[in-house]
């Protein structure tokens, strides 16, 4: 009985070697950093990867210090990359083709934008509802 028991223990640690050993990366990956004109990093921007041919949108946001990556993309291509901050201009890169276990990097100075943002006016009301 106790060879019966060791066969067994034997044989179930080869076979959860064996099955370790035949998982493989099969995805891609996608990172960098964004930072401004100035080369300070932009914490919240916007990177949104779009896989062309199947229209599957993969996207992150930069961190404290400006970097992001997105995880599990789809091997191939072709990709439009595009990154985006208020008050800079949007960055759009196109044909980007990721292969296998490949960890591309694509990082981005910002250019300040332009355009003004429209103007947000607040009113409030000083009618108390609560008052009696």
């Amino acid at each position: 009985m106790k060879k019966i028991t060791q066969f067994l223990i034997v044989t179930a640690l080869f076979l959860c070697t064996a099955f370790s050993f035949g998982q493989g990366v099969t995805r891609s990956s996608l990172g960098g950093q964004v930072t401004d004109n100035n080369g300070e990093p932009l914490p919240g921007a916007n990177v949104v990867a779009l896989h062309v041919p199947t229209g599957s949108k993969y996207g992150a946001s930069t961190d404290f210090d400006g970097y992001y990556r997105i995880s599990n993309m789809k091997v191939g291509g072709p990709y439009t990359v595009t990154i985006s901050y208020v008050g800079f201009e949007e960055y759009v890169v196109s044909d980007i083709n990721l292969q296998l276990g490949e960890s591309k990097r694509i990082s981005k100075q910002m250019v300040e934008s332009s355009e003004a943002l429209d103007e947000i006016v607040i009113r409030a009301n000083t009618n108390n509802v609560f008052d009696s």
